[in-house]
């Protein structure tokens, strides 16, 4: 797993499930993988995701330690590793930034434009992908199941099934 790759997730929540039903996909969250090269994380994983407090750093093991659903890691394709730290970079430095409620609702009976003052999951995603430089052409906010049709990724590997 390294900075940029993107994870899907699959809960087994009634949220996750409402989304899974409006969005007609598998997954209902996305966030990205960050790995921070620093002697006392050798081996650690990071994930930042846009969740209900805003964008928030976390340590990938930590997230999975209660989760109830499965996870896939899609990996960048190696043509895109020269943008792994332009991505890391640009979602490190929106930590923080309060959740997109606004949009993740219309989202559910329509698309809506992508905005970046605000974040739900795959739109934040979606931008760390566009504003590093990845090619990425999708108009309206991306949904969840919407993250593997950019064309950016290796096939998905499951990595946790809770």
């Amino acid at each position: 797993m390294r900075t940029g790759d993107c994870l899907l997730w699959r809960s087994r929540s009634v949220t996750g499930w409402l989304i899974r039903l409006f969005s007609r996909a598998d997954v209902n969250h996305a966030g990205l993988v960050i790995r921070v090269d620093h002697a006392h994380f050798q081996g650690r994983r990071f994930t930042l995701e846009a969740l209900e407090t805003g964008i928030v750093l976390r340590l990938l093991s930590e997230r999975l330690r209660r989760y109830r659903g499965s996870v896939w890691l899609y990996p960048l394709k190696a043509e895109f590793n020269a943008a792994r730290e332009a991505i890391g970079d640009w979602a490190i430095e929106r930590e923080g930034t309060p959740y997109d409620y606004g949009s993740l609702l219309r989202q559910a009976f329509g698309r809506v434009s992508a905005d970046m003052r605000y974040f739900f999951c795959s739109e934040y995603c979606y931008f760390a992908y566009r504003e590093s430089g990845i090619p990425v052409a999708e108009p309206k906010a991306p949904r969840p199941g919407d993250i593997p049709r950019l064309g950016i990724f290796e096939p998905p590997i499951l990595i946790y099934e809770g």
